[in-house]
């Protein structure tokens, strides 16, 4: 915090010269520097409504909003959106999002994001600094006619700012409690009339929340870096491109999971022995093209994204040394979009595109078995063997460490046709019809290759006595190949009235699908399972179990949903009220849902049957005097099973089946609730300029964690605030978060039938200076 104050200060002594230069120009711009900000531009490549007046779910975060706010990353717009949730836990590579009780916390995405039209193919990549934001949109609900593939839930489209929009030079410097530390620097210009350039670039670092009481030091510790260069080119008054490149770099402890008393409820500070951490190097350029004419509109947006990250994950969570994980994932991934629609004023609107993308995927995921694990885990697999049959000794696990490597290679690409119309003043004023449908091809390949040995002797006895190595034992060896390809097409209807222009009613039906793919952690119960396979061939083929297929191990089908929605949206007072209010109806098949491995390797996706989710969802922004302003967004799910069957084994190793239909279903809460307000008063004749305030009360619950209900966080709720006053082109606020302390479990998850969370992060309180001259 000192070190953090130490910063603020030299920013103060730099700020204050560029003030007083500052008080020497038109007091006119330095105004106009302030408001530019605050425009929201609604535009689409391929939509045929405005996005005011879109027959569907909508919410725009306007810059405003998401200063006032304290938005730095996707995360933190979680319950500002009605039935939106994103968790913040585990480390910057566990981005779960869920819409309406449709999401996933491992494989896939069920929702979709995209910034400035690209789409960011792996969830994995999705957690990053928010730098110079100029809107984020978030659509509820099925998207996929227009999106495609894994927009079930809904799709959040970020948009950065250009440098058309805006020209100067941007200064911001934080610090706050837990040796947080951040600061930011951007510059935009225009090069003439036609070209525009931006370079923006941050740094943030904070010494983490939670102590790692067997090591003494924080567990969830993070740094990081990056920039974004922005070049817009109005090449012909018709002709625009624009060029994005941008880095992002994240070093941070990770995963500071504690155990969880079931009965009791409590949950233990983290204990873990082994290192856990989390790196990753993100490059991300796409270029945008546009020719306009009166007639109609052509895009062209291409994007190139790289990753590359290093997880090491401690997977029993213990100061035991029982078995670790350690993922590397690479990712090249590029996408292609043409996408052409109406420009005129007529009734009828029309969109067509072809989109197309291939992605490259490579894991390198091997798990090591330390010497607790071997004595622990995998030994008593053996010693049961010899309590099954006649055999005169016992078989020994001689190796002090069993490495298992697991390679992957997952490549995928795709195409898709699309077309979308609307026909405006249908039969009568104001009534118009949307229809679209969408045509959507992906082919998925796997190879998996992995070798291992491990060396088992004769024992006298299952713990102790002589123990000679046993001959004939070779390594296991897998090298398989499996693919599966996917045909989908997915239509939209809407049907909307607009009574007056800024009141209207809509109705929608549209279909949702969320693609298959391979659960690549469940590389080590594959080795494990052919290992054993091989072992027991050897000295015992009576008890040999033949494993599976690796498709049918591995391998998850799609998720698909069809959605009902009524909604409303009006401006009640002119300027004053506007109003939203949206009931809705899913209908689920093939859900996939998170389980974890009987080994305690890992978690794993897999189809649950049927699901429904049904709700409501509404919004109120209202302007309560001159610089007041105030918002509530309030969701509700229930989001529940209707045919599924939970399957667990019992202590004696028998499976046990539990019907779960009318169970909610998990890691979905059923209230988000926002309650905001705002205040920004412009002052005269005073040694300040401008003074502001905002707080906002977050709550969220009740989740439940499991398939059979029986562990669950009820709702909860955060206060967050922010006072700043500005003077001239500076500007210094004060912050909080979660100001009353409260406690919360923020993720769940079992491992070796064992529970454990992680909780919430506590009480923050910082400062910020900023400059924009």
């Amino acid at each position: 915090m000192k070190r953090s104050m130490r910063w603020i200060i030299v920013f103060s002594v730099f700020i204050s010269i560029q003030a007083a230069k500052a008080d020497n120009t038109n007091p006119n711009d330095t105004i106009k520097m302030y408001n530019i900000d605050e425009v929201v531009v609604t535009s689409s490549t391929k939509e045929t409504n405005t996005l005011l007046k879109l027959p569907g779910s909508v919410s725009i975060i306007s810059p405003q909003a998401i200063n006032s706010r304290q938005i730095n990353a996707l995360k933190e717009i979680s319950s500002f959106v009605p039935n939106l949730y994103i968790p913040d836990y585990g480390a910057k590579l566990t981005s779960a999002i869920y819409i309406r009780g449709i999401g996933t916390r491992s494989s896939g995405q069920s929702v979709g994001l995209y910034v400035d039209n690209v789409p960011y193919l792996d969830k994995s990549t999705f957690d990053f600094e928010l730098n110079d934001i100029q809107r984020i949109e978030v659509l509820r609900g099925p998207q996929g006619t227009l999106y495609g593939r894994n927009a079930m839930g809904g799709i959040v489209n970020i948009y950065t700012l250009s440098p058309f929009d805006f020209q100067g030079t941007k200064l911001f410097v934080a610090g706050g409690n837990y040796g947080r530390f951040k600061a930011k620097a951007s510059h935009y210009m225009k090069l003439g009339e036609t070209v525009g350039v931006s370079l923006s670039t941050y740094y943030d670092k904070n010494d983490g929340y939670f102590m790692n009481v067997f090591t003494g030091k924080k567990a969830d510790h993070e740094e990081s870096a990056g920039g974004r260069f922005k070049l817009d080119w109005k090449i012909k008054p018709n002709l625009l491109a624009a060029y994005t490149l941008s880095y992002d770099y994240v070093d941070q402890g990770a995963f500071p999971y504690g155990f969880y008393h079931r009965e009791t409820g409590v949950i233990d500070p983290v204990s873990i022995n082994d290192s856990c951490y989390y790196t990753r190097r993100m490059l991300t350029n796409n270029l945008f093209l546009e020719y306009r004419t009166n007639r109609f509109v052509m895009s062209s947006t291409t994007g190139f994204q790289y990753f590359k990250d290093d997880m090491l994950m401690d997977q029993d969570f213990s100061n035991k040394s029982i078995f670790t994980l350690h993922q590397m994932q690479k990712q090249k991934a590029i996408s292609e979009e043409l996408a052409i629609k109406s420009n005129t004023k007529s009734n009828y609107q029309w969109s067509f595109g072809l989109y197309g993308f291939y992605n490259k995927f490579h894991t390198d995921a091997p798990v090591s078995f330390k010497k607790d694990g071997i004595k622990e885990v995998l030994q008593p697999v053996f010693n049961k063997i010899k309590e099954n049959t006649s055999m005169p000794f016992y078989l020994r696990i001689m190796d002090e460490q069993l490495y298992i490597p697991g390679l992957f290679e997952t490549p995928s690409y795709g195409v898709a046709l699309f077309h979308q119309s609307t026909y405006n003043n249908l039969f009568t004023e104001g009534l118009s019809l949307t229809a679209g449908i969408r045509l959507d091809y992906e082919k998925q390949e796997m190879t998996y290759k992995s070798e291992a040995i491990m060396h088992v002797g004769a024992a006298s006895s299952s713990t102790g006595g002589y123990v000679a190595e046993l001959p004939g034992i070779t390594p296991t060896v897998m090298n398989e190949y499996t693919s599966q390809d996917f045909l989908e097409v997915l239509p939209k209807v809407s049907l909307k009235y607009e009574c007056t222009p800024t009141t209207f009613t809509y109705f929608s039906v549209t279909k949702g699908y969320k693609t298959g793919g391979y659960n690549v952690q469940m590389s080590a119960d594959l080795m494990q399972n052919q290992m054993q396979y091989d072992m027991m061939t050897t000295f015992v083929p009576a008890l040999a179990v033949t494993p599976g297929a690796i498709e049918e191990v591995v391998a998850y089908k799609p998720e698909r949903s069809w959605n009902y929605e009524l909604g409303m949206r009006s401006e009640l007072i002119d300027g004053g009220l506007l109003a939203e209010l949206t009931l809705f109806y899913m209908d689920v098949k093939d859900m996939q849902i998170t389980k974890f491995a009987d080994s305690g390797n890992g978690r794993y996706l897999s189809n649950a049957g049927k699901a429904n989710s049904l709700g409501v969802e509404m919004s109120l922004r209202t302007r309560i005097a001159n610089g007041l302003t105030a918002d509530v967004n309030y969701g509700f799910t229930r989001a529940t099973f209707r045919d599924h069957v939970f399957e667990d084994k019992n202590d004696a190793g028998k499976i046990v089946k539990t019907d779960c239909k009318g169970n909610y279903i998990p890691y979905a809460p059923r209230h988000t609730l926002n309650i905001g307000m705002q205040y920004n008063k412009f002052l005269r004749n005073s040694w300040i300029d401008q003074f502001s305030a905002s707080a906002q009360f977050s709550g969220v619950g009740r989740i439940c964690w499991t398939e059979l209900n029986n562990i669950s966080q009820d709702f909860y709720g955060l206060l967050n605030a922010k006072v700043g006053i500005r003077k001239g082109i500076v500007k210094f606020d004060v912050w909080s978060r979660n100001i009353t302390n409260t406690q919360y479990a923020a993720f769940y998850f079992e491992s070796f039938k064992k529970s454990y969370m992680q909780k919430g992060k506590p009480f923050q309180i910082g400062a910020e200076i900023s400059v924009a001259f």
